[in-house]
C-alpha cells in the first residue's frame, strides 16, 4: 500500500471513531438527594393564639382634694405601697384652725339651744296655767326651733372641716406600684392646681385583655357549650415580649356580652397571679388558649409546606422513590410542626429538605431526618 493509501485509511478510521463517540449517550445524572420525615400521629391540644395587653385590675390617679402647700412626700417613685400607707401630707394648720372655729360655733349654738329649751319648758308650763299669752309660747317655740337648726348647721360645718382636715393626709387606696410624681414638697396643690400627684396601679393579680374572632367563639361554644363554660376546659397562657413563656396559667373570668360589630371580635379577660411582677401593666403579650382535652392529629414539620395559587401542598416520596405532589389542608401549628387535616396519612414520607431540586415524577435519593422529641405544645 502506498503512503497516500495508508494516510487515507487512517483518516477514515479517525472519522469513524469520532462518529461513534458522538453517538454514545452520556450516563444519566444521579437522583437528587432529599431529606424526608415520616408523618406521625400524636395527641395534641387545640391552641388559639392572640395578641393581648396586660392591664392593671385597679388603678387610680392620686389627687389633692383640698388646696394647700405640700409638706411631705412619704414614698419613692416606682416603689410598692400598701393600702392606707401615707403618701402625701398637705399643711394641716389652716384646716385644724377651721375645725376649732367650727367647734366654737357649735358650742355657742348648743348654749343658745339650751337657753331656748329652758324658756320653752317654762312658757309651756305657764301656758297650761293661762299665766302667759299664747303668743309668748309661740315665740319660745320658734326660738327653740331656730336654735336646733343652728346646732345642726354648726355640726355640719364641723363635720366638713374635719373631713377637709382628713384630706390633708393622702393615703394609698390599695396595694400597688406607685408611679412618677410631677410635684415636689413646697408646691401648692389642690382641686384646681397641680391636681394629679401620681398614679397607683395594682400589679398582683393582673388581667390580660384580648379579643377573639367570631369563628373562634362559635368553635368554643360548640366545644364547651357556652362561652362562660370555656374557663373550665381551656388553659390560658402568655408569652412575654422576649419570647419566654410566663410560668403561671391564668383563669378566664370575663367575656363581653356582645361581639364588636366594627371588628367582629369578642373581648375576653384573663386573670393571672403576678408575684414576680413579670407582667407589667400596658405591656403587650401573646395569649395562648390551650384546650385541656387532647386529640389525635397527623403532624409534619412546617417547613415542608409549599404554597401557590392552588393552595397549600407538600412533596412526598412513594414506595418507588418517586416524588409526588399532594394538596393538603392544614390545621393548627404545634411548635415547629403543623397539623394536617387532609392529604397526608400516617407514615407518608414528606420532603423537608431539597424541595427546590425535585419535580413530580422524579426519582429521589431519600435520607430520613434524625428523630426529634415531641414539641412541648404537642404533648405525648
Amino acid at each position: 500500500m502506498t503512503v497516500t493509501g495508508r494516510l487515507g485509511a487512517a483518516f477514515l478510521a479517525a472519522l469513524f471513531c469520532a462518529s461513534c463517540e458522538k453517538q454514545a449517550a452520556p450516563p444519566p445524572p444521579p437522583p437528587p438527594g432529599v431529606v424526608c420525615v415520616a408523618a406521625e400521629q400524636r395527641n395534641v391540644a387545640n391552641t388559639y393564639q392572640y395578641i393581648g395587653q396586660a392591664v392593671a385590675e385597679d388603678w387610680v390617679d392620686v389627687v389633692a382634694r383640698v388646696e394647700g402647700f405640700l409638706v411631705k412626700q412619704c414614698f419613692q417613685e416606682g416603689s410598692l405601697v400598701k393600702k392606707d400607707d401615707l403618701l402625701f401630707e398637705i399643711d394641716p394648720r389652716p384646716f385644724e384652725a377651721q375645725v376649732k372655729q367650727c367647734q366654737g360655733d357649735l358650742d355657742k349654738a348648743m348654749a343658745t339651744l339650751a337657753d331656748a329649751l329652758i324658756n320653752f319648758q317654762r312658757y309651756s308650763t305657764l301656758a297650761k296655767q293661762n299665766a302667759v299669752a299664747q303668743k309668748t309660747l309661740d315665740e319660745a317655740t320658734m326660738q327653740k326651733g331656730e336654735a336646733e337648726g343652728q346646732v345642726l348647721s354648726c355640726q355640719g360645718q364641723l363635720d366638713i372641716a374635719k373631713i377637709n382636715l382628713g384630706y390633708t393626709k393622702i393615703m394609698a387606696p390599695f396595694d400597688g406600684k406607685i408611679g412618677t410624681c410631677p410635684v415636689s414638697v413646697g408646691n401648692l396643690v389642690g382641686p384646681t392646681i397641680n391636681t394629679k400627684l401620681t398614679r397607683i396601679v395594682s400589679v398582683d393579680p393582673i388581667k390580660v385583655e384580648f379579643s377573639i374572632p367570631e369563628s373562634t367563639v362559635v368553635h368554643l361554644v360548640k366545644l364547651c357549650g357556652s362561652v362562660s363554660a370555656v374557663s373550665g376546659r381551656v388553659i390560658p397562657r402568655v408569652l412575654l415580649s422576649n419570647g419566654d413563656a410566663y410560668p403561671l396559667p391564668g383563669t378566664i373570668y370575663f367575656s363581653d356580652n356582645e361581639v364588636d360589630n366594627t371588628t367582629g371580635t369578642l373581648l375576653i379577660r384573663v386573670r393571672f397571679a403576678n408575684p414576680d411582677r413579670l407582667l407589667v401593666p400596658g405591656a403587650y403579650v401573646k395569649v395562648r388558649l390551650e384546650t385541656k382535652e387532647k386529640i389525635a392529629a397527623i403532624l409534619i414539620p412546617q417547613i415542608a409546606i409549599q404554597r401557590d395559587q392552588t393552595g397549600e401542598f407538600v412533596f412526598v416520596v412513594d414506595a418507588d422513590k418517586k416524588v409526588q405532589r399532594r394538596q393538603v389542608q392544614t390545621g393548627q401549628t404545634h411548635g415547629l410542626d403543623i397539623e394536617i387535616r387532609d392529604g397526608i396519612k400516617v407514615g407518608d414520607l414528606v420532603i423537608t429538605q431539597g424541595l427546590m431540586k425535585v419535580r413530580p415524577g422524579m426519582v429521589a435519593a431519600v435520607t430520613m431526618a434524625q428523630p426529634k422529641s415531641s414539641s412541648p405544645e404537642a404533648g405525648d
